[in-house]
């Protein structure tokens, strides 16, 4: 069974607090077709001597000892490939620092003699490391074609390289151009939303780029009796570091399990296996004892300073005071009429609800183009916001002191722009925050007033105007109403889209009352238990004369 077992080529991740400096790595190449499956048998002469068998032998196992390779190597470290050498020997090739450096290390190692090795690296730096990941296909299947999923995470695999100047590639009517890319040195300060982003505008501008540093293993699998070429060099090991130390590496060590294999695209189609193995230095136990010592003085300051920061009183409001917290989250608009939506909302208080000074009550969200959806016209905002209210009876309220207070409400308004900046007003809605603490989800229908004759539709279709609220709280109920009924008879309006909020609902009180009496909670629940015990006792004893009874 262990000869039908496969080895894994996924992907591994350490982390390590070690620097990434000490890590080594060795790689044992050999080539298992052509000559390494040749018998090396002698063959015996007619007079029964090796004679000329002995030579082919000794050539033969020369030969296997060329297909055979190792190679150590640290953490980005330079080892050139033949076609390096024969590149960056070329002082007329050279034009940039990085490629001069090279020139003078190959024109050093050509010095002591040309070198034959098949296994090199590319380093973080090296153009073949900067270049652009594509789809990664699972099979050498001419026929297999990338998923749609595959395609995306292909575009995220992509790392940002270079500093301000941002270098975008060029299909046609380019200005300035330079090797068929064009060098842009500041962010223009207007036109700065795309109304119709490309492909690669979306991976440059949406994608986060991460600090990290790559490495490649590679292996030059060309035949000996023609040059190099870049199509024969194949990737054998893969290593990627970011900036929280963590180490992917792609396949993972192979630990005593069955060597990896490659198999070359040219016509030979000669299969070659390889193992991957660590062989880092590793600590002594005074080296591990010094280090944990460390960590730990610097994990106690970092707990003292935190402590510090944040103090040891928790916070708690006034007495007879409800604090709530509201983190909430405008998802989606849906179903209106016009194309590039946005948001225009605020908070309601009702009688004694109040906020601080500084506090934010009113938002406006981002202009956003709509997605078809099923048959449904959505705009995705995913608009964050949070505030924190409170809530404290006044001394001469008539109310029931045992009456739940009314709790506020979110007064929605949605609007939308077209290219010649006409406004329109969508609809309306409000928000009702639950008295209950939690997550809560919630879609609601939206409405918008309309004239009482085709006028107003003219105007609208026309010039954009549209009737709107001289008060915004008449959404809901007017912050000015203090009567028993609301009669709203006579108002035309029509159905519109839908607004859907997500919101995450704290609550927080002190009550003095509460706290004065603790002592005669805490009396009453002891008397309590006793009672308890005692009807225990009771049961016990009852049980017992039952026993003796039936005896």
């Amino acid at each position: 069974m262990a000869d039908l077992h496969e080895p894994d080529v996924g992907t591994a991740y350490y982390r390590s607090n070690d620097p990434v400096k000490n890590l080594q790595i060795k790689i044992n190449l050999r080539r298992v077709t052509s000559s390494s499956l040749a018998s090396t048998k002698p063959v015996v002469g007619e007079n029964g001597a090796g004679g000329d068998g002995e030579v082919e032998m000794t050539g033969m196992n020369e030969v296997a000892k060329q297909d055979r390779e190792q190679l150590v190597l640290h953490w980005q470290e330079k080892v050139f490939s033949q076609r390096e050498v024969e590149m960056y020997s070329r002082e007329d090739l050279c034009y940039d620092v990085l490629q001069k450096k090279y020139h003078e290390e190959v024109t050093a190692i050509l010095a002591k003699g040309r070198p034959t090795n098949r296994l090199f690296s590319y380093v973080d730096h090296d153009p073949y490391s900067n270049q652009d990941e594509t789809v990664h296909y699972m099979t050498n299947s001419p026929t297999e074609k990338p998923s749609i999923l595959a395609q995306k995470m292909a575009s995220v695999r992509c790392r940002r390289v270079g500093g301000k100047q941002l270098k975008e590639k060029l299909e046609g009517n380019a200005d300035v151009c330079i090797g068929g890319q064009r060098e842009f040195g500041i962010i223009p300060k207007i036109n700065v939303v795309e109304l119709e982003p490309s492909q690669d505008l979306r991976n440059k501008n949406h994608i986060e780029a991460p600090p990290m540093q790559i490495m490649y293993i590679m292996a030059d699998l060309s035949p000996r009796e023609r040059a190099a070429e870049e199509e024969d060099e194949y990737v054998l090991c893969c290593l990627q570091l970011n900036a929280n130390g963590v180490l992917c590496i792609r396949p993972d060590f192979n630990r005593g399990r069955k060597p990896y294999i490659t198999e070359t695209l040219s016509a030979g189609r000669e299969v070659y296996e390889y193992t991957v193995e660590n062989v880092s230095k590793e600590m002594s136990r005074l080296e591990q004892d010094r280090e944990m010592k460390m960590y730990r003085e610097v994990y106690s300051r970092h707990r003292e300073f935190l402590s510090a920061c944040v103090g040891h009183d928790f916070e708690v409001p006034q007495p007879d005071v409800l604090r709530l917290a509201v983190y909430g989250e405008m998802v989606s608009a849906q179903g209106f009429e016009m194309d590039n939506l946005y948001l225009h909302f605020f908070v309601d208080l009702p009688k004694n609800w109040y906020a601080d000074r500084q506090q934010q009550l009113a938002w406006v969200t981002q202009t956003c183009a709509t997605k078809t959806i099923g048959r449904d016209e959505v705009a995705y905002f995913s608009f964050p916001f949070h505030f924190e209210l409170y809530y404290k009876r006044s001394p001469g309220s008539t109310t029931d002191p045992d009456e739940l207070p009314r709790f506020p409400q979110i007064l929605v308004e949605a609007l939308s722009v077209d290219s010649w900046h006409r406004f329109f007003h969508e609809g309306y809605t409000s928000i009702q925050i639950p008295g209950k603490p939690g997550v809560h989800k919630s879609t609601h229908d939206c409405w918008r007033p309309v004239g009482k004759s085709v006028t107003s539709h003219l105007r609208r279709f026309f010039i954009g105007g549209t009737p709107e609220l001289e008060d915004p709280t008449y959404i809901s109920i007017p912050s000015t109403f203090d009567g028993t009924h609301l009669s709203k008879f006579g108002f035309r309006t029509e159905t519109t889209g839908n607004v859907t909020a997500n919101l995450n609902i704290m609550m927080q009180s002190s009550v003095s009352a509460m706290q004065a009496n603790i002592t005669s909670v805490l009396d009453a629940f002891k008397r309590a238990r006793v009672k308890m015990m005692q009807a225990r006792e009771a049961a016990t004893r009852e049980l017992l004369k039952d026993i003796e009874k039936r005896k």
